[in-house]
């Protein structure tokens, strides 16, 4: 989330916080991944002996263990109607993330012919206010297939993910490590496709 734009109200809130209380507060700053902006803000705002816990120290760069990974080779031009297929074929077992890259895509897969039913979307260009009514209908089970960009990716739990389908690979191994990681919470299982074609290097 912090990578994401929430960054300078993280830092309102922790000098905030710092200003009022009489004595010094105790930061604890928990993240699913560590990159280098995160060492940073630790720095600026725990004490200058903190202490790092790696609660994932053997998984550096590895997902959940109890994702089930898929990949597609999908031309684009199939790109809607594959994802259509899998929606019907897993979609019905419960509630599905779809990543995309960019909001104009997001856009024009809300708007599909082939995926219409029980489906919403959710990206920058969305209203803050809409997004959390979005993201609590989703969780309430008010429909079932959100679509995404990476605002849906951190930050949120949502317990009863079964299927993450993202319809190509991201630029980094940390984000997809975010979005496979919408699935498979608090120990159960998940799924995560990823549709790649012949002009994505790996």
């Amino acid at each position: 989330m912090l990578n994401l734009g929430f960054k300078e109200d993280i830092d309102h809130i922790l000098e905030s916080v710092t200003k009022v209380c009489p004595v010094a507060p105790q930061f604890l700053l928990f993240s699913a991944t560590v990159p280098g902006w995160v060492r940073d803000l630790a720095r600026n705002y725990l004490r200058p002996d903190w202490k790092m816990l790696d609660l994932a120290k053997d998984l550096k760069d590895r997902t959940q263990k109890n994702i089930n990974h898929i990949s597609i080779n999908c031309p684009f031009h199939n790109r809607m109607q594959t994802l259509a297929d899998i929606l019907l074929i897993y979609g019905g077992l419960g509630q599905t993330i779809v990543f995309c890259s960019t909001k104009a895509e997001a856009n024009s897969l809300l708007l599909s012919d082939k995926i219409k039913d029980n489906i919403e979307v959710m990206h920058g260009d969305i209203a803050q206010n809409q997004r959390e009514v979005t993201l609590k209908r989703f969780k309430e089970h008010k429909f079932k297939v959100l679509v995404a960009t990476d605002v849906a990716s951190r930050g949120i739990d949502i317990p009863n993910v079964d299927l993450v389908v993202q319809v190509e690979p991201p630029k980094d191994t940390e984000s997809y490590i975010h979005r496979s990681g919408r699935t498979a919470r608090a120990g159960r299982a998940g799924t995560c496709i990823t549709f790649w074609t012949m002009k994505h290097k790996f």
